[in-house]
């Protein structure tokens, strides 16, 4: 690790923030380049031992800062998450409702301490503007229970419905309970009991609990494990924190009024953060309750403050950093698999007078590098340090003789940082008894709705019972029972809840309409095709090779069970002398692309080329950007011909291909052209492959 206690103007930043008043205004400091400002962050807060509040003027900059400060302070950092359009604040199931619930309590708990956890927290300057409820509200508006204590089952399922919670049979996300004879679930954003001492890097998410009903008595309060539902780590008391509470704008406050006053707060690019508040601001249709940008400077002005900006903001800057930038180490776009082993030689001779850190995601990665180092380069150099750490950019420190890199700069691997969010599923509806109020559900002929109850109503003089569902605008429908085979569950992919429809419009029939062909068309076409594929035979791959468990384990991601099922049944199909004609379904962020390379990797490995079929030149360029980055560690040529591609630059890609010196071809409808061929084609990747007719498949 590289230590800035030996770098002269990071130790006189410290010493001034040491002697601070806020009358002296913010400690400007210029000159920083990559990740270096959040390595300073994270080396202030280690010295100065103070709860620090980095702010940046994106939300994805908030979550890049985010992964920074984790490396380079070695410990989990949070991130306080932003709404990003207004519609998201009403999703009493949201995650990010949740973390800003999690994250204001825990914040109000240390600003009443004396000595405050040195906490670090990365955010936005959009989540400053938004307001957070005021702590002693939500409290207020909690409920509190404890073992032993008196309250009847039905009251509590009660108090959780009319305060936002959603009745479902399990629970998956913040906001769910389910109840189940003499016992009742509860998965709340907030969860604490009187005896937790909760560190900020606790609060990633909270965990469900299960109380045990004896009559009319809580017999026990236990953690819940989502994966298994099964309970264990007894509780004597909680605090529930409803996902919903009554909020007038007396009752929010400013997420910064909340810190301890011990707090440094850093803000990089200010400049850049008060021009992106007010834009953020000025595109609200409703401003009111949110903080201006002046109101936000404001409350700073009673902290510790820093700016930290690549070049000088003022007339006058405190101090300038000795930081330049490794860009002429970064991977060249276009860049063939000899300029980017040309790269590392580059850092290996560096090496001889400089320290090199060469930040990987995993272990794979690092195995890798030593690899190709040992191949082409003798070993690794004894100042070429190979650290596991995802850091966004890397800099340079002459000061400190030091290069900073990463492994995706240098083989434009860019990774994307995606939370993986928990997949909720309803069934359809058997009966009456599966419908609990406030479930959502699908009409045949009027849409998405939401149930409220069964009834006993009048029609022409007889009584008979009738299912009500709500809709947009509260416009109330009455279903007989009888007709209960046109109603099911709204079966979701996501946590989000569905927008209810809109009584009186055409648009659910359209829906309909669409999705109807969209079926009987697809249909159609994969019985033609399989037909025809049956009567053909395939290649058996063999098993995975060193490289292929090389490759899977550079996933930057943690796979989750459906992806793991997934790709051991390609290896089975591949494995097979069948022909594979497999259907992959996900949702945006499922994996398929992730699936489809490492499937793309197996053929390879081989000595087949594989050929990927997209339906639009959009997705055909940014699957070409896409594979490139990932296999950018492994000598694989991957190209892609569609629209923008000149007519030279495909004749000669697709003279290559008949060679077999192009591995990966991707393309739209061009790749079904005559003069499209291959030397030796192992694997076809059909995306979005409903938007082919049976003719372009044949």
């Amino acid at each position: 690790m590289l230590n800035l206690n030996n770098d002269k103007t990071v130790n006189a930043i410290a010493a001034r923030l040491t002697n601070y008043t806020s009358s002296q205004g913010p400690v400007n400091v210029s000159g920083t380049w990559g990740s270096f400002a959040p390595m300073l962050a994270a080396h202030l807060w280690n010295t100065l031992k103070r709860p620090v509040l980095y702010i940046n003027p994106h939300i994805d900059d908030a979550d890049a800062a985010a992964d920074d400060l984790q490396v380079f302070a070695g410990l989990p950092v949070q991130t306080f998450p932003v709404w990003e359009s207004p519609d998201e604040v009403t999703d009493a199931t949201d995650e990010i409702l949740a973390q800003r619930l999690r994250l204001t309590l825990w914040l109000s708990q240390q600003q009443q301490k004396e000595k405050p956890e040195p906490f670090l927290l990365s955010t936005c300057v959009q989540a400053l503007n938004q307001p957070v409820t005021r702590p002693q509200l939500l409290t207020e508006q909690g409920l509190s229970l404890a073992v032993n204590q008196t309250m009847e089952p039905e009251l509590l399922t009660g108090w959780l419905i009319d305060h936002g919670f959603e009745r479902v049979d399990s629970v998956d996300v913040p906001g769910q309970f389910a109840h189940r004879g003499g016992i009742v679930d509860i998965f709340a954003p907030v969860c604490t009991t009187t005896s937790q001492k909760q560190s900020i890097s606790d609060l990633t998410e909270s965990r469900p609990v299960r109380l045990e009903f004896f009559g009319d008595q809580i017999e026990s309060i236990r953690r819940i494990d989502l994966d298994s539902q099964l309970s264990s780590d007894t509780l004597t008391a909680i605090q529930i924190t409803a996902p919903q509470t009554t909020v007038s704008p007396e009752g929010t406050e400013l997420l910064l009024n909340l810190l301890p006053e011990q707090t440094l707060i850093i803000l990089e690019e200010p400049t850049e953060i008060a021009e992106v508040s007010e834009v953020f601001l000025s595109r609200l249709d409703d401003v009111r309750g949110m903080y201006s940008w002046k109101a936000v400077y404001k409350a700073m002005q009673k902290f510790t403050w820093l700016h930290v900006s690549r070049f000088s903001q003022t007339a006058q800057t405190d101090f300038q950093l000795d930081v330049t930038s490794a860009q002429q180490f970064e991977h060249k776009a276009g860049s063939i698999w000899k300029e980017q082993e040309a790269v590392l030689g580059d850092l290996v001779k560096e090496a001889n007078e400089q320290q090199i850190l060469f930040y990987c995601e995993n272990q794979a990665e690092v195995q890798r590098i030593k690899e190709i180092l040992r191949e082409k380069f003798d070993g690794v150099p004894k100042n070429f340090k190979l650290l596991i750490g995802f850091v966004h950019r890397g800099f340079i420190l002459p000061a400190l003789n030091t290069i900073v890199i990463t492994h995706h700069e240098v083989f434009g691997q860019v990774s994307v940082r995606r939370r993986i969010r928990r997949i909720q599923s309803l069934s359809p509806v058997d009966s009456m008894l599966d419908l609990k109020k406030g479930d959502y559900v699908v009409h045949i002929s009027y849409g998405i709705g939401k149930f409220v109850r069964v009834q006993m109503m009048e029609k022409s003089g007889a009584q008979a019972e009738y299912i009500t569902l709500e809709y947009a605008d509260k416009v109330q429908i009455h279903v007989p029972v009888t007709n209960i085979h046109l109603i099911q569950k709204f079966i979701g992919s996501t946590p989000k809840r569905p927008a209810l429809s809109r009584i009186g419009t055409k648009k659910w029939e359209k829906q309909k309409e669409n999705v109807a062909k969209g079926i009987e068309e697809m249909a159609a076409e994969l019985l033609d095709v399989q037909a025809k594929r049956q009567k053909t035979g395939g290649f058996n791959f063999g098993a995975d090779t060193i490289w292929q468990r090389e490759f899977e384990e550079s996933f930057p991601y943690q796979e989750t069970p459906d992806q793991i099922t997934a790709a051991a049944e390609i290896k089975d199909d591949m494995a097979s002398d069948k022909p594979m004609d497999r259907l992959l379904c996900g949702d945006v962020g499922y994996g398929k692309t992730e699936l489809a390379m490492r499937a793309a990797f197996k053929a390879l490995q081989a000595n087949k080329q594989v050929a990927v079929l997209v339906p639009t030149t959009v997705l055909c360029v940014q699957h070409g950007r896409t594979f490139k980055e990932r296999f950018a560690d492994f000598p694989v040529t991957v190209e892609a011909i569609n629209r923008f591609t000149t007519p030279k630059q495909a004749r000669d890609i697709l003279v290559a291909c008949r060679k077999g010196q192009v591995d990966i071809l991707i393309g739209t409808h061009r790749l079904l052209s005559d003069d499209v061929g291959f030397k030796n084609l192992g694997l076809l990747v059909i995306d979005e492959e409903q938007r082919f007719g049976v003719e372009h498949k044949e």
